[in-house]
């Protein structure tokens, strides 16, 4: 898919031993083995699933990340005078944290938002579509652009009490989040360990906003006037801005960006997305990546093996799918989501062996997945 991630070993097998850890359900129209029917309510069901989880994806989203797009409107300033030909806008990316449900950025000195802020205090911050960087390049590389947020509303600059107010917010954010890597159990460490630099990005992002100097930035505070969330096929739903600010953070936000680097970058990990689509969802995959998680699950973005040789045939992207594990139980930290990733890979292996029962040679067409070095 992307060079930085190295290919994961094929599944060649159809499991239809399901265990019972989890509820799977299928984001994607087209599932493979349905009847019309049954795909029909399976469809509505996942699009009212979807519609309710909006407003939480979407917090998520702007909680788990620390880089965004702001863009604001350009001036004639900025424009190098009345060129009919320049651009309307100006934008750049900028760190940023959540405040009371608000985007609080950073912009640099100097730097062209600041005059169009003062002529027009209004622009927009989109959010998800920035890191990780490998996971993002991967997307892009099959036509997709990852999930984000996007709100729009005036910025207008904190003064200097309010500064120093979100300066103590986000130090405490970075001792808690290197608190918690620095504790985490046996399960999330060894995934962690997998995602290098991508487990202290957050941390120094924190340390690099609660420490810049007000001579190099002006920090702004977004009052979001409208919200939306874009889904992978590029839809836009809109979503109350009311809703997003009182949706409740979710437990695995801090290290989000890190869990999907740990169990991407792993080879064995991506080949265990794969068992998972066969087993819980009787799917078959070719390759798979997690791009969202919370506390109730996770998402997979899958490539689908064609079922026939005019699909074989087709764009490539119409391929990958989206799917959605639902855990049965919730989970209540990032340690607690890795365990239950572990039991979910355990009874996966079961239920492979239990096939291996039924059909003796069934292990002459799985091919098990390389150790990594």
């Amino acid at each position: 898919m992307a060079a930085m991630y190295r290919k994961a070993p094929k599944l060649h097998f159809w499991c239809k031993f399901a265990p019972q850890v989890l509820q799977a359900r299928c984001a994607s129209s087209n599932v493979v083995g349905q009847s019309t029917k049954r795909a029909a309510a399976d469809e509505r069901a996942a699009r009212q699933e979807a519609s309710l989880s909006l407003v939480q994806r979407c917090k998520n989203l702007l909680v788990a990340n620390w880089r965004g797009q702001l863009t604001t409107i350009t001036t004639s300033t900025t424009t190098n005078g009345a060129d009919p030909e320049a651009s309307k806008v100006w934008g750049s990316l900028v760190n940023y944290t959540l405040v009371a449900g608000k985007p609080v950025v950073w912009v640099p000195r100097n730097d062209a938002h600041e005059v169009n802020l003062l002529m027009d205090d209004r622009g927009s911050i989109v959010v998800g579509h920035t890191d990780p960087p490998p996971l993002v390049h991967a997307w892009r590389d099959v036509g997709f652009v990852p999930p984000r947020a996007v709100l729009l509303g005036p910025f207008t600059p904190l003064e200097p009490h309010e500064q120093e107010y979100v300066k103590r917010r986000v130090l405490k954010a970075r001792d808690s989040n290197r608190e918690g890597i620095e504790k985490a159990g046996a399960a999330l460490r060894s995934v962690l360990q997998e995602a290098g630099r991508s487990a202290s990005s957050r941390i120094h992002a924190l340390s690099t906003m609660a420490e810049a100097s007000t001579t190099d930035f002006a920090i702004y505070r977004c009052s979001p006037r409208s919200g939306q969330f874009v889904d992978l096929l590029g839809v836009r739903h809109e979503v109350a801005v009311s809703d997003i600010a009182g949706a409740a953070t979710d437990p695995l936000c801090s290290v989000l960006a890190a869990l999907f680097e740990g169990i991407n970058q792993s080879e064995a990990r991506r080949f265990a997305l794969i068992v998972f689509c066969a087993v819980y969802l009787q799917v078959r995959a070719q390759d798979a990546y997690m791009f969202a998680a919370d506390r109730w699950g996770f998402n997979v973005l899958a490539k689908v093996v064609p079922t026939n040789e005019s699909v074989a045939l087709d764009t490539n992207n119409k391929l990958w799918k989206e799917f959605r594990f639902g855990f049965s139980r919730e989970v209540r930290d990032a340690e607690a989501f890795c365990s239950l990733l572990a039991e979910m890979e355990k009874e996966s292996l079961e239920a492979m062996n239990r096939a291996q029962e039924v059909d003796p040679k069934f292990h002459e067409h799985t091919p098990k997945p390389k150790t990594e070095t």
